[in-house]
Order: C-alpha cells, then sequence, then structure tokens
C-alpha cells in the first residue's frame, strides 16, 4: 500500500532499507517530486554493482518500450549474477498501448513475480485506482512509494533536515528560512545551494550565519521576507510597503507566497511572545534559550532586541491580524492578494490601530 508520510521521511526510509539490503521485487512509485523520486532511482540502481549492469539493469521510458519486451525483460534471470534490476520511467503511456492479452500477463506477474528480478514502475501522474490495473498496483503485495510535493510551510525544516542528513552540518532555523526565501521551493535548486554553502564553510569556524549565506547564495528574488520583517520591527510603514509589493512581484505565485509570508511572521512573532512572556516570569537567558530549543546566541539576540519592541497586548493584536489575513487567503474576504498583505502590514506596525 502507498505510505502516507513525508517525502523525507520515506526517503530516510527506503535509503536505510536498501543499505540494509531489504528489496522488494516490485515498487511503484508515484507523485510530483522528482527531487525525492530521481534520487531513490539513482540509489536503487546500485543494488546492481558497477560491473554487471551492462548485462543485469535495464533504464526504460514508457513512450518508447512495449510491455511485452519488459515482461521478457523481468521474466528473464540475472546473468551471472544474484539479481536483475528493470526501471520503467513514465510508464503511464505504457500502459496506455497495452492489448488485453498483455494486461492479463502483466497482472499475472504482479502477482508472481521473478524473485530474481526487481522491477521499478515509476508514475506520473498517479494512475486511478479504481482501474483494473490501477488496483493490482495498488494492492498489498506491492511495494508503493508516494513522494509528493513538500509543503511550502515545510520547506525550512526540509532545508534543515537535508544538510543534516547530507552533510552532517546543523542550519538554524533562521539561516534555513532565509535560505528558502532567497532561492523558492524548488528542492533541486536548494539543495545544489545547501551543497554550495557546506562546501564553502567546511573550514570555517562558528555557526553558519545570515550574513554568510547571503554573501555565498545571492539573490535569485530580489528581496525577502528577512528584509520585510525587519522593516515592520523598524515601524517604517513605507519601507516595509515596498518590500512587500516587491515580494509579490517576483513571485510565480501571489497566493504561495503570502502563504510562507504569513506562515514565517507567525512563527517569527510566536518566538518573541514566548520570550515576552518567559522574560515577565523572570526567567534567565540561559533558560529561554532552552526552553525554545535555541541554539544560536546570535539569533536570540535578535529574537530579544525585537521582543522589547512590543508589549502584551501589541502580540495579541498581531496574532489577531496573522489570524485575520489566514482567513483571508482561505477565501473568507473579497480582497486581493496585494490587499490582504498590505493590510497586514498596516496592523502589525500600528497594532492598537485595528483593536
Amino acid at each position: 500500500m502507498i505510505k502516507k508520510k513525508s517525502s523525507l521521511d520515506l526517503f530516510r526510509e527506503e535509503i536505510y532499507s536498501l543499505e540494509k539490503g531489504e528489496i522488494h521485487p516490485l515498487y511503484i512509485i508515484e507523485g510530483s517530486e522528482h527531487f525525492f523520486i530521481d534520487r531513490f532511482i539513482q540509489r536503487i540502481l546500485e543494488i546492481i554493482p558497477i560491473h554487471e549492469r551492462d548485462f543485469n539493469s535495464d533504464f526504460l521510458y514508457g513512450n518508447e518500450v512495449q510491455l511485452e519486451a519488459v515482461l521478457q525483460l523481468v521474466k528473464s534471470f540475472p546473468m551471472m549474477a544474484e539479481r536483475r534490476l528493470v526501471v520503467v520511467k513514465n510508464a503511464n503511456d505504457l500502459f496506455k498501448r497495452m492489448s488485453s492479452n498483455l494486461q492479463d500477463d502483466f497482472l499475472h506477474y504482479l502477482q508472481n513475480p521473478n524473485p530474481q528480478t526487481t522491477l521499478v514502475i515509476h508514475l506520473d501522474p498517479k494512475i486511478q485506482k479504481n482501474t483494473k490495473i490501477g488496483k493490482r498496483l495498488h494492492g498489498p503485495a506491492i511495494h508503493g512509494l508516494l513522494f509528493d510535493p513538500v509543503p511550502d510551510y515545510q520547506i525550512a525544516n526540509w532545508v534543515m533536515g537535508w544538510t543534516r542528513q547530507e552533510h552532517n552540518t546543523l542550519l538554524s532555523e533562521e539561516v534555513a528560512q532565509l535560505l528558502t526565501q532567497l532561492v523558492g521551493n524548488d528542492l533541486k535548486l536548494l539543495s545544489s545551494e545547501i551543497d554550495k554553502i557546506c562546501t564553502y564553510t567546511a573550514n570555517f569556524e562558528g555557526e553558519v550565519d545570515l550574513k554568510r549565506v547571503r554573501s555565498i547564495v545571492g539573490s535569485y528574488r530580489g528581496f525577502d521576507v528577512f528584509e520585510l520583517r525587519e522593516a515592520i520591527n523598524k515601524k517604517d510603514l513605507q519601507q516595509s510597503f515596498f518590500i512587500a509589493q516587491r515580494i509579490l512581484q517576483q513571485s510565480k505565485s501571489d497566493t504561495g507566497e503570502l502563504i510562507r509570508i504569513v506562515a514565517f511572521l507567525y512563527s517569527d512573532f510566536l518566538k518573541l511572545w514566548q520570550i515576552i512572556r518567559l522574560k515577565q516570569a523572570s526567567k534567565s537567558d540561559n533558560e529561554i534559550k532552552k526552553a525554545l530549543y535555541i541554539n544560536s546566541s546570535y539569533y536570540f539576540n535578535r529574537l530579544s532586541s525585537d521582543a522589547r519592541r512590543y508589549s502584551t497586548t501589541d502580540m495579541m493584536h498581531i496574532f489577531n491580524a496573522l489570524l485575520d489575513a489566514d482567513r483571508a487567503i482561505k477565501g473568507f474576504s473579497t480582497m486581493d492578494v496585494s490587499g490582504i498583505l498590505m493590510l497586514l502590514v498596516k496592523r502589525l506596525i500600528h497594532p492598537h490601530n485595528y483593536a
């Protein structure tokens, strides 16, 4: 059955299984997050030793091959090796062209696969489960993998997790948020920039800070939400409007961009609120850092400085403004995206005016 897990968690589990030698005879890969799909296929190709691949591995495309040829390959035994691997990328077209006789032959193979062959079938888009072949491809005996895109609000967490997994390097949440803002939500591009950052900072001591990331990556987008947050905290309405408009102009999706902005500002203001509350409870800086899981002194000092600009009453109005913006994005408003963002900026800078 298809496993409903995050793409990163699923990818980690599957790579770990391959490393342990747990290899299934049939893999059905679906989803549109090709970053993980391509890397999983690259990794599963490694189950065949290099010196055996010429005779025991086949990488095929559904629009270029006939099902009869695929069946002939998967039914044949490996040549002087333990296993054969057959990968069929974009197999949807393959199934559209198959005859009823071949379909029955293929469905029979799904029930009785060759134990010495691993067949990997990639489908994009997903195949309908209410069809005859769809039911079999999603049956309990099939090892199904669903790699859906990482939601925008989880991209920063993905950046931190991927950097830790691939480079054994820890990035702060703030740095991950900045990288997402500078690069966007393309995982392939983000991965490339993570590689660059980790290569450039390998011989540096200390934390990978915002300034260093900016100098290494540069900006793909011109303005980012960090600059918007700084302008809001400085109560600079004109500059905040200018940056907000430019961010929308640079975005491919106004709605998606607004969702990211609101999520980021909510996360940031939530930390400010927690710092305000804990300081009122006479907690020390070290106690607050521990409570909020903040390891970076630079990041904590920035948050503490910003927190001093707001009162508890301000924070109540700010969270109401963010909640209203979130509801407006979901259709509880007749305003367009630009109007929702401009009103949010006003309310964050002058919270008491909209109490």
